[in-house]
């Protein structure tokens, strides 16, 4: 018998970028899939389950506030990860809007991205690295 993969789905207007997170995943056994339209972003949620998003802040029609407010109206239980260009205060901030609304955002990581680090993070148990 052998256990479905995990999930990922990657969030970030720009689709290159939305790519490269979605191979390293792939590459550490997940079943991943990017999106460049966060107007879509819950819909793909509830088809995929996605066991764990990457997620940039700054995209056009909703930002990552906004769809963090989604993800934890639609009880989201997944891990995320932020992904962003911006400097890491605004990443920690960002982190911490995302906890207030009771997601599990255990990592954040600036772009250009760390690929060993990001590869060590999907490699992590569920529960490890959860936000207390």
């Amino acid at each position: 018998m052998y256990s479905t993969p995990k999930r990922l789905l990657s969030v970030d207007d720009d689709a290159s970028s939305a790519e490269l997170v979605v191979r390293v995943a792939e590459r550490c056994g997940y079943e991943a899939f990017a999106t460049s339209d966060s107007r879509g972003v819950i819909n793909l949620v509830r088809a995929l389950k996605p066991e764990v998003m990457a997620i940039d802040i700054n995209m056009p029609n909703i930002d990552a506030a906004g769809l963090f407010v989604l993800l934890a109206q639609d009880k989201y239980a997944g891990k995320i990860i932020i992904v962003s260009g911006e400097d890491e205060i605004v990443l920690r901030k960002t982190q911490a809007k995302a906890v207030e609304h009771g997601l599990r955002v255990p990592e954040i990581q600036q772009k250009p991205l760390d690929f060993a680090r990001l590869r060590k993070i999907l490699m992590q148990p569920n529960d490890v690295g959860a936000a207390a």
